[in-house]
């Protein structure tokens, strides 16, 4: 085999390494799909006389970016969070929400499992900003997932961005109580799916299935939930949907009173309700796109490191994951895609965040897109 010296343009940073990395003496030391950090660590290997194959004829220019679903989905808190705040003061508030949700469409389009990952990379949200939108995020996963139509997914998404526009005050309060709610705050609760259609209507939403779904979006088959204590398919089915997105992005999202749940015990949760309180179809598509690891969740593997999934692998259990800290808990400085089925590396936990003492840097650049 024929080595050349690494140019600087030929190893991406952040990115998987296109091919093996060698020695002067032709030993490998890095394996294709790991990842260089940072311009530091590609200039030690510079440095070090590193070598990758040289090819016979000029390479191919790089394609074009692709189109970032972390790019369309990093500024939408913020973006949902003047929503919020400028309801009654800037004009269309259909139109406003419906563009946020068209953009959630787009970047599920561009890459499942991209947005799986986002569901629970992404931070600094506000639980009353972030939570809707992981529920929309989710909705529009297990609906494309089920054959629904753009445009009826699309109300499926504006219902799911304003169903708790009426309680954004009192839920952010109760976010951060560590104690159960008491009689006036249970019934503040109840209350918000009406306060919530009134509120809707006052901004001049007329579509009903839009309006309906915020209305029945707490109500449970088994007829325990509310306002109205419905059952079955009485409920609406957009209704039924975010109530399954609803449960499954509260648990996997910390609360004062509660950790968060880890991805796997998160699904084993909802799987528990299905058929008594939410819909059977429904609830096993949800875990189907999302995975028992999904993509974004934090592993520790037999061998005592720390990943990150990528994407699904070979099988359910065996996902691509990407370690980032080492059995002895330091940050590794090149993220090292390992193989789920060599047992050497087989997932033993799924982690939450709290549990993760490091940050992943270039989380973009994991999934191949520009940071």
């Amino acid at each position: 085999m024929e080595l050349q010296v690494i140019r600087h343009d030929q190893v991406p940073i952040g990115k998987p390494l296109p091919c093996n990395v060698y020695d002067r003496d032709g030993k490998l030391v890095l394996k294709a799909g790991e990842v260089v950090n940072s311009n530091r660590q590609l200039e030690e290997l510079k440095d070090n006389g590193f070598f990758i194959p040289k090819r016979d004829k000029a390479a191919p220019p790089p394609p074009p970016p692709k189109e970032s679903p972390f790019a369309l989905l990093d500024p939408m808190p913020a973006q949902v969070e003047r929503l919020y705040g400028r309801m009654s003061v800037e004009p269309d508030f259909p139109g406003r929400v419906s563009a946020v949700a068209k953009n959630i469409q787009k970047a599920c389009e561009i890459d499942r499992e991209a947005c799986v990952a986002w569901l629970f990379l992404a931070s600094d949200m506000r639980y009353v900003i972030g939570h809707p939108i992981l529920t929309a995020i989710l909705c529009e996963l297990v609906a494309r997932q089920l054959g629904w139509p753009e445009e009826e997914r699309l109300v499926l998404l504006n219902a799911a961005l304003t169903m708790n526009i009426a309680q954004l005050v009192v839920q952010d309060k109760l976010h951060r109580q560590a104690q159960k709610l008491d009689p006036p705050q249970r019934a503040q609760i109840n209350e918000h799916c009406g306060q919530a259609l009134e509120m809707l209507q006052t901004y001049e939403v007329t579509d009903a299935l839009w309006l309906s779904a915020v209305v029945q979006h707490h109500e449970r088959l088994d007829g325990s939930g509310y306002p109205g204590a419905l059952k079955g398919e009485s409920i609406a089915r957009e209704a039924r949907l975010i109530a399954v997105a609803d449960v499954y992005a509260a648990l996997i999202s910390e609360q004062a009173h509660r950790r968060a749940f880890a991805a796997n015990a998160a699904l084993k949760e909802i799987y528990m309700l299905r058929g008594k309180q939410l819909d059977s179809q429904m609830t096993e598509m949800l875990i189907k796109v999302v995975g028992v690891f999904p993509p974004g969740s934090y592993v520790r593997l037999a061998n005592g490191e720390i990943a990150v999934v990528t994407r699904n692998g070979p099988t359910p259990t065996a996902p691509i994951v990407y370690s980032f800290v080492n059995p002895r808990g330091q940050s590794i400085n090149v993220y090292a895609k390992r193989e789920c089925v060599n047992p050497q590396f087989a997932i033993k936990e799924v982690l939450t965040k709290s549990k993760v003492d490091a940050t992943l840097n270039n989380r973009a650049a994991l999934w191949g897109y520009k940071t």
